[in-house]
């Protein structure tokens, strides 16, 4: 090896060992970073010059030093891949217990409706004990019409807050859809600027954090997996098994359906790609969005109706005509539209002169395993079963998350302590390295200043 060769060799390891050094210095400054991922300087030696004949010597001298191969980001694609799929989950099943604990704070607990029901019985009851035909009973039988009113204000209101939750979470998923388009967009532009950065042989690893991050959005809004390109450094991002960003090329997703509640029979609203009719299956808060606005808000409102109808039914079967019960706008009777439209003059307890046999039938019906009272029990009950379940549910798929990130995490986080002990190696190398060159220099500078002045 020439004194010469021996400069360039230590000249190679300090250029190496101060760029591991700025590489370990990056992880040490985004270690609280969200999103980024640890970065290895990865080396390789360089191969010495053949040697000439003159040299005494065949095949190869001792290497040239050693040089950078590149810069790796320390991706886990597996660990990345599981917490995709575990954002989406556990997103879901938030949107879905956010709505149910919604739903059964609008039901107002098990006493309200039970509450009114309990009065209007009451009120019955007290115009089977007035004289029935008498001018005693007239105070009885306005009594009974506005704890009727009463129970049916009750239903009127609960049906109205259902519609209000239902047009609150409409409007969250129109924005979820813009959030969504916009995110989606970035995805794709910075896709582009990955290939074209990568095209140059820079590295793009904080362009591919930020894509990553913007990725698990995508995941928790509409349960988005990304699947790598041909190793070009872009993604593309799959929804319900269609491409939302196609590389460089950014779709868009659309909301279908009503804008307004019409009751139970509400139609369902869809997400799809824009241009296409069919029906994306989306992951995610979307899904337990649509699933609220399509199938547990109705049920709600269905809970209320069945409650609705079972009172008019069976108060109005004892009554007959005029009926206690109907609905304000003509129609049949729904949670929405029932009132007590009958007036206290036309109130009868019984059929004819002191017979109480109305009063008591419909006193009768808080007994009834089938009447309006064991209805809102029911309905009651499945749905605080319901949000509790939905609430464990959420709470369980949100631990797999955070045990997801955990995992990757462990695997492509900094660990400021191995990068400090990895930061004093470059810096001991450096040194050596520089000692090294300081050494070859003195070497240089007595074969060319000082041979042959011994014995001027």
């Amino acid at each position: 090896m020439s004194s010469f060769q021996g400069l360039s060799i230590a000249l190679s390891s300090l250029q190496t060992q101060r760029r591991a050094m700025d590489v370990a210095g990056q992880n040490i400054a985004n270690a609280a970073t969200p999103g980024y991922t640890r970065q290895r300087v990865e080396t390789s030696p360089i191969a010495g010059p053949r040697a000439s004949l003159s040299d005494g010597v065949r095949g190869w001298t001792t290497g040239s030093g050693v040089q950078v191969t590149q810069v790796a980001r320390l991706a886990d694609r597996l660990a990345s891949s599981r917490l995709e799929t575990a954002t989406g989950d556990a997103a879901l099943a938030g949107a879905r217990a956010g709505v149910l604990a919604g739903v059964e704070d609008d039901l107002g607990g098990l006493s309200t409706m039970s509450g009114a029901l309990g009065k209007m019985y009451g009120a019955w009851s007290g115009l089977a004990i007035a004289n029935p035909v008498g001018q005693t009973g007239d105070a009885a039988r306005v009594t009974v019409v506005g704890r009727s009113e009463e129970v049916a204000a009750t239903l009127r209101q609960g049906a109205a807050r259902t519609s209000a939750t239902w047009s609150d979470v409409r409007g969250e998923l129109g924005t979820l859809t813009t959030e969504v388009n916009a995110i989606a967009s970035s995805v794709a532009d910075l896709n582009r600027l990955i290939v074209t950065t990568e095209g140059t042989g820079a590295p793009a690893h904080e362009l591919a954090d930020q894509r990553d991050l913007l990725v698990r959005q995508l995941s928790s809004l509409v349960g988005a997996t990304s699947v790598p390109r041909d190793g070009s450094g872009a993604v593309d991002v799959v929804v319900g098994g269609q491409k939302l960003v196609d590389g460089a090329v950014a779709g868009s997703i659309t909301v279908s359906g009503p804008t307004a509640m019409t009751g139970s029979t509400t139609p369902a609203t869809t997400i799809s790609l824009a241009g296409s009719t069919d029906a994306l299956a989306v992951g995610g808060t979307a899904a337990g969005l649509t699933e609220a606005l399509s199938i547990t808000l109705p049920g709600v409102m269905g809970g209320w109706d069945r409650v609705a109808t079972t009172l008019a039914d069976q108060v109005n079967g004892l009554h007959g005509d005029p009926p206690v019960f109907t609905a304000n706008d003509g129609g049949d009777v729904t949670a929405a539209t029932i009132t007590a439209s009958i007036s206290a003059a036309d109130v009868k307890a019984g059929t004819s002169g002191t017979d109480t046999s109305i009063a008591d039938g419909v006193v009768k019906l808080s007994e009834s395993t089938t009447g309006p009272d064991a209805r809102w029990r029911t309905f009651f009950t499945a749905t605080a079963g319901a949000a509790s379940a939905a609430d464990v549910r959420a709470r369980a798929t949100a631990s797999a998350a955070d045990s997801a990130q955990g995992v990757l995490t462990s695997s492509t986080g900094v660990d400021v302590d191995s990068e400090m002990v990895d930061l004093l190696t470059y810096q001991r190398a450096y040194e050596g390295a520089a000692r090294v060159l300081t050494a070859v220099d003195q070497m240089l500078d007595t074969l060319i200043n000082r041979t042959g002045v011994v014995g001027r």
